[in-house]
């Protein structure tokens, strides 16, 4: 008797198979121990479980396998069924015959379109290996809404398409947008704060926090909405370890000022603290 793990291993299969088939009475374990749950099987249990395997692969359902295993076919029913699945095969190649032929008229019209995508590309590439400027930004304070997470299902813009309705209610803006972002966690999570640059806050509107970003020098990257997870990309992984710099404390944040377009998303830029 092999244990549960035993017999899948040498059957190749998961244990989640076996189990499955269990459940389904394709294959049942020889014994199963009442005191401890565990399941064995026979070797003499291979043979079963090839044929629903060779089955499976020849594009049956688990429920016409057992009915192949279970009840006694004539050959004409088994040759039916064959026929069946060789009518279904010849359709589906059909199928993707069809399919093959659209991505191929796609493709030509992608190479055809070559030159133009590789002048987008140089260009891009061409404007992430620009040299930042380095600045020194003196301390300012942001208001807006706060936002914790990992942004696994893009919520930060979700975080401004509810705070920029929001504009007038916060008290003595000094004009521009910033996206300000705190360390990552080791779990990956991190502080966000969409808001406005404010000269003070004394009564925050409801449910929006203040950040006061200290005075500190950065490294300025312009980018767009597009582009900024590759600029941030370009930042960490290329220009930070060749720069001779390293990541100071405190928060990088997004800038929105005067030029930014809100229809294209150009023209922002990525401010990173550097030492």
């Amino acid at each position: 008797m092999l244990k549960i793990g035993e017999f899948a291993k040498e059957a190749d299969v998961t244990v989640k198979t076996l189990r499955h088939y269990a459940r389904l009475g394709l294959l049942k374990p020889a014994w199963i121990d009442r005191f401890t749950g565990y399941r064995y099987y026979a070797r003499e249990q291979m043979p079963r479980l090839n044929r629903i395997m060779a089955l499976k692969d020849l594009g049956f359902t688990l429920e016409q396998i057992g009915r192949i295993l279970t009840e006694t076919l004539t050959v004409n029913e088994l040759r039916g069924m064959l026929r069946l699945k060789c009518a279904e095969l010849e359709q589906h190649i059909e199928e993707e015959q069809a399919r093959l032929a659209r991505v191929e008229a796609r493709l030509r019209q992608i190479e055809g379109e070559d030159d133009f995508l590789m002048s987008l590309i140089t260009q891009h590439k061409e404007q992430m290996k620009m040299e930042p400027k380095i600045v020194t930004k003196p301390a300012f304070m942001v208001v807006g809404l706060m936002y914790y997470g990992k942004n696994e299902n893009n919520e930060i813009p979700q975080v401004w398409d509810k705070v920029n309705p929001r504009y007038d209610e916060i008290e003595y803006k000094t004009g521009p947008a910033y996206g300000v972002c705190g360390d990552l966690e080791d779990d990956g999570r991190f502080h966000y704060l969409a808001g406005f640059e404010v000269s003070e806050a004394a009564d925050l509107p409801k449910g929006m926090e203040k950040w006061t970003v200290p005075e500190q020098q950065y490294a300025v990257f312009p980018c767009s909405l597009k582009t900024i997870h590759e600029t941030y990309q370009y930042i960490f992984e290329t220009w930070l370890p060749q720069s001779g710099y390293v990541r100071a404390d405190g928060p990088d944040f997004e800038f929105y000022g005067d030029e930014f377009d809100m229809a294209t998303g150009e023209r922002m830029s990525i401010y990173l603290p550097v030492k």
